[in-house]
């Protein structure tokens, strides 16, 4: 089954550090994003459990404000249950009393078999005296409600003439029927006792305003419909803003909803600051450079452990690896191919007569010309000294590979320039020995092929390049 691999100099790709960078970047930001996020959304639920505390507080005051409010109209209505009537006199008296530390009250008024007959405090409150509630129809729907369910109903807030929102209740009032043998008594209907509240100093009282701690107050549910009454306080578009809730039920049934969202708004709630952002993914691109730069020195280290220094082609270290590649590439692949052994002619004499420097600067440019002749697949490699080799990884016949020894020559015979402007003239001895992939072929074996056929062009007088016999052939002792 056929297998796949990276490229063997996979890690000297040039692009290698600028992808490593890019993904090392990419992984630090999304990293900062998610933090951010995770940040962002902590701080959310912590806004928003602040906010549902919030509620939580307004609401027990409210509660209070309003269990103590009405228990008003609770205590003279049970009153009128069990004396049947209450007096004028009494009625002021009674009721002036009650209201007497509860400054949320507006009036209270009486309205026995639904029309009201006596109001406190009168003074202000006159035109009240008469109303028939079942005529009004602002005034039915509430009151029949009441009886019907024989609790006390608030209706509201509503805007009064006086100026200001108010709450009214209606508590009925029902009297007992004399007992009879035989016969069940039912209750027999008195009428309403009817209050208003001054909603501004209650909602004032309960904490319940537009702006509380940070955050936007809103209520709806007029008339106690909850979510389907309409907003009576703050804006209506923050029950639109994915608010913090919470009901308050009402006396009577029915509710009113609390809402509440941060001041600036939810986009701005528990926001990382701007300069923090800005911190993390300049990180995270300054991690992305260190990786990149990390990556390249690596590639560095790497070229100079298998790189010569001075011509820049594989050193031997390098080179027996690419040699044991080509030969389980061509067993692999059931083809022949190619090591050339090069060898310097007369290079210890430019060394003497022109000096190191000038030594150094030919073995550059044989470098240069070896590395021009090598194809894609093919490696040059110097092993040391004056000593090259090519590696030809598909080699058809023993023709061909002759042909490249031959390209190398000539290439080599061409004068070579210095830098001084001096030319001097070079040539080699090639020794070359193919290879089909024996297995039984150590890369030793292989390389000692190549060099008896190098010492056999030495041998005959230079210059020119000999193909080594092919692997198992049998040498006489020397």
């Amino acid at each position: 089954m056929p297998t796949h691999r990276l490229p063997a100099n996979w890690i000297q790709h040039r692009f290698l550090p600028l992808v490593v960078g890019l993904c090392s970047a990419a992984l630090a930001a999304a990293l900062a994003w998610l933090v951010i996020d995770i940040s962002h959304t902590k701080a959310r639920t912590e806004i928003m459990a602040q906010a549902q505390s919030q509620l939580l507080q307004i609401r027990d005051r409210l509660d209070r404000q309003l269990q103590s409010t009405l228990s008003v109209p609770e205590t003279v209505s049970a009153f009128i249950a069990a004396q049947g009537g209450m007096s004028p006199e009494i009625f002021a008296t009674v009721v002036g009393r009650l209201l007497e530390h509860q400054r949320n009250i507006r009036n209270l008024a009486l309205a026995p078999d639904n029309v009201i007959s006596d109001i406190y405090p009168r003074l202000g409150n006159e035109r009240a005296l008469g109303l028939r509630y079942m005529d009004n129809p602002q005034q039915r729907g509430a009151v029949e409600r009441a009886i019907q369910t024989r609790r006390t109903v608030v209706a509201g807030p509503i805007t009064l003439v006086q100026g200001g929102l108010g709450i009214v209740s209606r508590t009925p009032v029902f009297l007992a029927s004399i007992p009879q043998p035989a016969v069940v008594a039912e209750p027999r209907f008195w009428g309403i006792v009817s209050l208003t509240v001054n909603a501004d100093a209650l909602f004032a009282d309960a904490g319940l305003n537009t702006e509380q701690m940070g955050f936007q107050i809103a209520a709806r549910g007029l008339d106690a419909m909850g979510a389907q009454g309409a907003v009576f306080m703050g804006r209506p578009q923050i029950f639109d803003e994915a608010p913090a809730t919470l009901d308050v039920p009402l006396p009577g049934g029915g509710n009113w909803i609390l809402a509440a969202v941060p001041a600036g708004g939810w986009h701005a709630a528990g926001r990382v600051p701007a300069l923090v952002v800005m911190l993390s993914y300049a990180f995270a691109l300054l991690l992305g450079l260190l990786s990149a730069r990390l990556v390249r020195a690596h590639q560095q280290v790497l070229a100079l452990a298998s790189h010569d220094r001075l011509t820049g082609l594989p050193n031997r270290r390098l080179f027996d690896d690419r040699l044991s590649q080509a030969v389980l590439t061509a067993h692999r692949d059931q083809r022949a191919g190619a090591l050339l052994l090069v060898d310097l002619d007369g290079f210890k004499g430019i060394n003497d007569s022109l000096g190191h420097r000038a030594g150094d600067q030919v073995l550059e440019r044989v470098a240069q010309r070896l590395a021009g002749l090598a194809r894609a697949n093919d490696t040059a490699a110097r092993l040391g000294g004056d000593e090259f080799a090519m590696v030809l990884n598909a080699v058809t016949t023993p023709e061909i590979a002759m042909d490249v020894a031959d390209k190398v020559l000539l290439s080599l015979v061409a004068p070579i320039g210095l830098d001084d402007g001096q030319y001097v003239l070079a040539s080699a001895s090639i020794g070359v020995a193919l290879f089909q992939g024996d297995p039984t072929e150590p890369l030793t074996a292989l390389i000692d092929r190549a060099d008896r056929a190098l010492y056999a062009s030495k041998r005959n007088g230079k210059g020119v390049a000999s193909l080594a016999e092919a692997f198992g052939t049998t040498h006489p002792a020397p």
